[in-house]
């Protein structure tokens, strides 16, 4: 019937919303005034008196086109910002779990590179030159986000470095180790720069957190700090619970994200039911 259909497009013509759910609203409203003619012309009423009373019990044209563009308005805006902070989500936990996965990754390759760096630069030298230090220095500061510790120990120099190496058998494979006393270290440098102190200096008791290799002059050692312990719990265990203690941060934003989707997805449906009960 026309004047049902002009009535319907009159009513969402500054409508301003989601296309596929104005294309359903219209609809709706199309087979419910329908209904509503049929039902009276089978009463005796004529079609034009039919299509005038359905239209009039809809109400006031303008508040029905008020509350529509109002209702569209408010949806838009807030469903739009749970959408993209969803995302947003989504997106952190998924950097956050690369370079998770790339510490991990690169976790055992980054020993052998600190390791052969060094001793490529000690070589067979019996002293540390001061461009050596430098050079050493260098190395510390490129690994310092997850280093305590760089020190070198001169194997000739030192009984008791001598039988620590027996006792430990360090070869110039990077291997976890119980700390050698720093007190002996012919060289050490930390985050402030060369330590002459080494007395004072004393091991973390952290079984995994020691790292030592050795050519046949001298041996090499470094110690993580305790932030870092977590990717060495996650690559020397296969344990559900280490994997989840790493990747904490990423598992969260990835829970946000899907607890805001849910709300996403909930919204429209509720929001569709709303829609209805304002053309009824």
């Amino acid at each position: 019937m026309k004047q049902i259909e002009e009535y319907v497009q009159s009513i969402y013509r500054k409508v301003d919303g989601d296309k596929e759910e104005i294309q359903e609203l219209k609809q709706e409203m199309r087979s419910h005034l329908l209904e509503t003619v049929y039902e009276l012309k089978g009463k005796g009423i004529s079609e034009e008196e039919a299509i005038r009373i359905a239209i009039g019990n809809f109400g006031d044209k303008k508040q029905i086109i008020k509350e529509l563009s109002e209702f569209f308005n408010v949806q838009k805006r807030f469903t739009r910002y749970i959408l993209l902070f969803s995302i947003f989500s989504l997106v952190l936990g998924a950097i956050f779990f690369v370079n998770t996965y790339l510490k991990i990754h690169y976790f055992k390759e980054e020993r052998g590179i600190i390791m052969n760096d060094v001793l490529t630069i000690v070589g067979d030298d019996d002293v540390i030159s001061d461009t050596e230090k430098e050079s050493l220095h260098t190395i510390f500061n490129k690994h310092s986000d997850h280093l305590n510790y760089l020190a070198v120990f001169n194997v000739n120099e030192n009984a008791q470095v001598q039988e620590w190496l027996k006792e430990y058998n360090i070869t110039t494979k990077p291997t976890t180790t119980y700390p050698l006393e720093y007190q002996h270290a012919t060289f050490m440098t930390g985050h402030q720069g060369e330590i002459f102190n080494k007395k004072e200096v004393v091991s973390d008791d952290y079984d995994l957190g020691t790292v030592g290799s050795a050519n046949d002059n001298w041996i090499v050692q470094y110690e993580y700090k305790d932030t870092y312990y977590n990717v060495i719990e996650a690559n020397n265990s296969k344990t559900l619970g280490n994997y989840m203690d790493i990747f904490q941060l990423p598992i969260l934003f990835f829970v946000v994200f899907g607890v805001l989707f849910i709300v996403w997805g909930f919204l429209k449906k509720y929001y569709k039911r709303y829609l209805k009960g304002l053309i009824y």
